[in-house]
């Protein structure tokens, strides 16, 4: 057997569905004849960026694969891998290489080298008779500890290579969990029940430790309010008495409300990294964190305990934990705090509700993403945002109710990021009603990819929100945008969606927010992407977290 042969056949072994690749690596044809499906973009970023979407809606459950050009495509993929390591994505990266014969030259990129910075682990394929053993190595680290991408270079000439069939041999690997420390487990409990006004904070690693019902659980036990960072967005259900949304660049009155007067927060799944995905913990509180890498520990903040392990399994423990102190029910004074949430809550939104429900022309954006959040059957949906004011507007506002049901994002901001990772969600889940918001700056980024929907037959729904201009900009660019107009933008992004095939529909009027979104969901239930455009103004207001 080849050594193509031997790659391909180990990634069908492992579950693998589709491959997301431009435009040209060996493995590719190979990958096609084992009945793998590849899934071809239009840039390097775009193919990486629909793997990592393919990878959270999927919770890590199937291998999320990349392939790509030695030289300018492993060289233009740096950034989408750059942004899947910020945000802890397990992604298996696939580059062709040189023939080795040429490794090591001047004018040969090496990805070994260069991507040392942003992967978890890396190595090249020398010996096609090594490829299983390393392939072995690579979902190893995929799927134990902290996600984050590894990248196995395989020269092109040990494709047609040899191989044995004792060394072309492969058993499937299997993760491996941990669970806390019972002394930390039970220490960490003993200072949440001692508080008198706790909070628990949660971030995406309780999404990919499939945890949301152990925490929701915790919280009822413990009748403690939950915030979540951006990332861990759908971890807790946000309708629930004790949800008090998200603390990120912006964040929900009852986050501030209640962070503020905390004397205790206890962190589960999150790396309390202060990154625009999370907010600033106000001084003077307990300070516990529960992590599975040991690197996140007091990194920003003095902690006073802290367990390691697998959120699932350190959640178990915490409960069992909670139960054996308690006794008999759970902590007395849940009425009130969850009384507590709901009259803040009452009092935030009643306070947005003139932009959430605005007439005004140009369209509020506030007013498109409350209707969304009353249009969308929520629980059966995928939302996400891309970057910059779409998300500070939307991330508060859009009420998420089931796991995944928000794909949160954002320890690196790459602008135009959204489109790729909800047609790699709609892949992973074609039963969801997938959705990205994007801003006209963002579609800039990502624009001839819509094509790429269409082509591979991937229905999805975009938001476009089109203000003219690099919404917040002038903080940045203050005498230019007034004297050069340097934040302004123009064109008929319209067009350009119709002309790659999108059904597109423009919306000024705001009457016409709700019938719009109803139409464009017919059609992608029917097959077919689709976009609607609405016509906004610059709104400068934000609901800021602490």
């Amino acid at each position: 057997m080849k050594g193509g042969a031997v790659i391909t056949n180990i990634l069908k072994a492992e579950g693998t569905e589709y491959v997301f690749s431009f435009p040209n690596n060996p493995l590719i044809d190979e990958a096609a004849k084992t009945g793998i499906r590849p899934i071809i973009g239009r840039v390097e970023r775009t193919i990486i960026n629909m793997a990592d979407g393919y990878a959270r809606a999927a919770n890590g459950a199937k291998p999320s694969v990349c392939m790509v050009q030695y030289g300018p495509g492993i060289e233009n993929a740096y950034g989408g891998i750059a942004q899947a390591y910020s945000d802890s994505i397990p992604l298996l990266v696939l580059p062709s290489g040189p023939p080795r014969s040429r490794l090591g030259l001047p004018v040969s990129y090496d990805p070994v080298y260069n991507y040392r910075g942003i992967t978890k682990w890396l190595d090249s394929v020398r010996d096609a008779g090594r490829a299983a053993a390393m392939l072995r190595r690579a979902f190893s680290n995929l799927r134990t500890g902290r996600p984050a991408p590894v990248l196995l270079e395989v020269p092109s000439d040990v494709v047609q290579d040899e191989v044995s069939d004792a060394a072309a041999a492969y058993r499937p690997v299997k993760g491996s969990r941990s669970s806390g420390d019972p002394s930390d487990v039970r220490e960490a409990v003993r200072a949440l029940l001692a508080a008198k006004r706790p909070v628990l904070h949660a971030g995406q690693g309780v999404l990919w430790a499939e945890a949301s019902p152990e925490l929701l659980e915790f919280a009822e036990l413990v009748q403690a309010p939950v915030m979540t960072t951006t990332l861990g967005k759908s971890a807790f259900p946000e309708a629930h008495p004790l949800a008090l949304g998200v603390g990120a660049t912006s964040g929900t009155g009852m986050v501030n409300h209640f962070l503020s007067k905390a004397d205790l927060l206890f962190s589960v799944g999150a790396s309390l990294s202060t990154t625009l995905a999370s907010c600033t913990i106000p001084a003077g509180k307990t300070m516990i964190q529960c992590t599975i890498d040991e690197r996140d520990l007091n990194a920003e903040y003095a902690l006073d305990h802290a367990v390691i392990g697998d959120a699932k399994l350190v959640l178990r423990q915490l409960i069992d934990e909670a139960k054996r102190q308690l006794g008999e029910g759970a902590r007395p004074g849940g009425q009130a705090v969850a009384a507590e949430v709901a009259s803040v809550k009452q009092a935030w939104i009643k306070e947005w509700m003139p932009k959430l429900t605005s007439n005004e022309t140009p369209l509020n954006p506030y007013r498109v993403f409350w209707d969304m959040n009353n249009t969308l059957d929520r629980p059966n949906s995928m939302v996400t945002h891309d970057s910059g004011n779409v998300r500070d507007q939307l991330v508060p506002f859009y009420e998420s109710t089931t796991p995944r049901s928000y794909l949160g994002w954002g320890n690196s901001t790459p602008l135009g990021f959204s489109l790729g990772v909800t047609l790699g969600a709609k892949l992973a889940r074609p039963e969801k009603m997938c959705v990205n918001v994007l801003g006209d700056t963002a579609f800039g980024m990502c624009g001839m990819d819509f094509e790429t929907a269409v082509r591979e037959r991937i229905p999805i729904l975009t938001v476009l929100i089109n203000n003219s201009a690099m919404g917040g900009y002038e903080k940045y660019l203050a005498y230019s945008a007034e004297h050069y107009r340097t934040k302004y933008l123009t064109g008929n992004y319209l067009k350009v969606a119709e002309g790659l095939g999108y059904s597109c529909e423009r919306v000024e009027q705001p009457g016409e927010i709700v019938p719009a979104l109803q139409r464009a969901m017919k059609v992608v239930k029917s097959g077919h992407p689709a976009l609607v455009e609405f016509i906004t103004k610059e709104e400068y207001e934000f609901s800021k977290a602490i």
